[in-house]
């Protein structure tokens, strides 16, 4: 139940107060606070869930664990991923997860678990009422105080980078220093604190390493790094912008090849997720990374973040012969009219000749596309599906996503359309990005949550948009080419080969047809589902771990249960 405006706790904003006056311990003969607690561990729990089947591991609460352990604190490492029955439509699964937790609980979420960890939270809370609940992640941060104001059950949220936030709030907590935490809201007795923004960290070769010790690696399809924090372009349906600043910061590339070296020889993992925003921002320092894993012969296979308009075929090739295998390039959308207002500041005449110079270089390519704009009109949409149309023809090399657009709390768009927020019906269950908590039976108790306060919980709304029903009826139609091409290989010998073995052939037969370009979207879909099928022993044997299937929802869904049966 929310709070009254009249119920709600009193925000109190403090100013930023100097790094020595931050840290200033009690004045000598005062000793700790009365109410001062001894905080030797915390249960820290990574309540992310991996995508396309993958357990990566999460490497932004492994950061949270090395700062915790570097004041002394014990962490008691959990990630919900791995649990055998995780899934973000009911607290009840992460509650029982975290069982037997320590004194203060910490949760790291995105915005497609929030209301889980709220939920579970909630019962936790209910047990053991003396627990202390500490959010952070990108799902928290964007709207903390608002959670602190409907939810009194949680004690505090990270606003952004959490490294030094959290080993300050627990020096609080100790009494080994006074003044507000920067980067944090939290409560003091009746009021809340908001503590003054936090300077982004410039230094990041100076953070501990993540508490990879924690870690299980036999439970991970691959290992992640980061090499950049933040992003320096500013598209409107985004919030990294908004959460990091318009800038980004670099790591050196030394530090961030020895720390690649590491997770191979110490861990085991020759394969690389490297989760920066946007990696090829600084297209010279992806040719020096490059050139620095050819000479120190890393012999490492590694994914990233693309950008359309910053690859060129000479970056390519010099990425692939470094290990570049799979790239991900948010295209968003074919109309250029959208584009340019959305601010993505791309041409979308140059889409068609990246994706084929890259279907040269690398081995999986995800081509995603948003639908659904406040603004965009028919032909825009036609436009967006033209262009994923004529990607599908590089199927299964390019597996083109489409999804409906999830307004983010702090994203330009959803600032300027607030009132256009409407449940999603479910009709657009198969394109919706963030799990859909509307329709699922077990998410009764989320529905209420996200229904009493749609501002902290708008990313599981749509905008109403231009047309939909003629936006629907095509997307409707590339699910029945999905369906008659899948169900066609129970019946026709050749197309069944592309069930157990590579058949090029049957592939580009298959993709040359002319059809409708909805057709083509959904016979492109077909041959990726096919493709993850055949290398389903390999992805799960870590060999193929950057093969994914991130269309349609209802394609994931249709992948997760034939790979159950083989």
């Amino acid at each position: 139940m929310g709070f009254s405006s009249a119920d709600r706790p009193q925000l109190v904003q403090l100013g930023a107060p100097s790094r020595a006056a931050a840290a200033r311990p009690p004045k000598r003969g005062q000793g700790r606070r009365a109410n001062a607690r001894k905080v030797e561990s915390i249960t820290l729990c990574s309540a992310t869930l991996g995508e396309d089947g993958r357990h990566e591991p999460p490497l932004g609460p492994l950061y949270i664990a090395a700062a915790l352990e570097a004041v002394g604190v014990a962490v008691d490492f959990r990630d919900f991923q791995l649990h055998e029955d995780a899934h973000s439509f009911s607290g009840d699964v992460l509650a029982r997860f975290l069982a037997g937790h320590r004194e203060i609980v910490a949760v790291s979420c995105f915005v497609d678990m929030l209301p889980a960890v709220v939920a579970a939270t909630r019962t936790l809370h209910r047990a053991r009422p003396e627990t202390l609940f500490l959010l952070g992640g990108p799902g928290p941060t964007s709207c903390a105080e608002r959670i602190l104001q409907e939810y009194p059950w949680i004690t505090a949220v990270v606003r952004g980078e959490g490294e030094e936030t959290v080993a300050e709030w627990i020096q609080l907590l100790r009494g080994e220093r006074t003044g507000a935490v920067a980067g944090m809201v939290y409560r003091k007795g009746a009021e809340l604190i908001e503590g003054p923004s936090r300077a982004r960290n410039h230094d990041l070769d100076e953070l501990p390493l993540p508490a990879y010790h924690l870690v299980d690696w036999s439970r991970y399809s691959n290992a992640r790094i980061i090499t950049t924090r933040g992003c320096s372009y500013r598209c409107s349906f985004c919030d990294v912008t908004a959460l990091w600043g318009n800038r980004s910061v670099y790591r050196g590339l030394a530090a961030t090849v020895a720390e690649i070296e590491l997770l191979r020889d110490r861990y085991g993992k020759p394969s690389i997720g490297i989760v920066d925003d946007t990696f090829v921002l600084n297209r010279d320092r992806v040719r020096a990374f490059c050139r620095l894993l050819l000479e120190r012969r890393t012999d490492i296979r590694w994914g990233c973040f693309g950008r359309i308009n910053l690859m060129t075929p000479d970056l390519m090739e010099l990425m692939a012969e470094a290990g570049c295998c799979a790239i991900f390039y948010g295209i968003d959308s074919g109309s250029q009219q959208v584009l340019d207002r959305t601010v993505k500041r791309l041409n979308a005449k140059q889409i068609m000749p990246v994706l084929r110079a890259s279907a040269r270089y690398f081995d999986c390519i995800e081509a995603s596309f948003i639908w659904g704009y406040p603004f965009e009109r028919l032909d825009d949409f036609r436009r967006t599906f033209d262009v994923a149309a004529e990607a599908a023809t590089l199927a299964p090399v390019v597996n083109v996503q489409l999804h409906m657009l999830s307004p983010l709390p702090l994203s330009p768009i959803y600032k300027e359309f607030p009132r256009a927020l409407r449940e999603p019906e479910i009709e657009d269950r198969h394109w919706l990005l963030l799990p859909p908590i509307f329709f699922d039976e077990r998410a009764t108790e989320l529905r209420k949550l996200v229904r009493a306060a749609p501002d902290i919980y708008p990313g599981f709304y749509s905008f109403t948009t231009p047309a939909l029903r003629a936006k629907r009826r095509l997307l409707e139609r590339s699910m029945r080419a999905l369906n008659r091409t899948v169900g066609s290989a129970l019946f026709d010998e050749r197309r069944a080969r592309l069930l157990k073995e590579e058949a090029v052939a049957v592939e580009q037969e298959l993709l040359a047809e002319p059809r409708h370009p909805a057709d083509q979207i959904g016979v492109g879909l077909a041959v990726s589902y096919f493709r993850r099928l055949r290398l389903h022993a390999l992805f799960e044997a870590g060999a193929k771990p950057f093969v994914g299937q991130r269309g349609a929802r209802h394609v994931r869904e249709r992948t997760e249960a034939a790979s159950s049966n083989l």
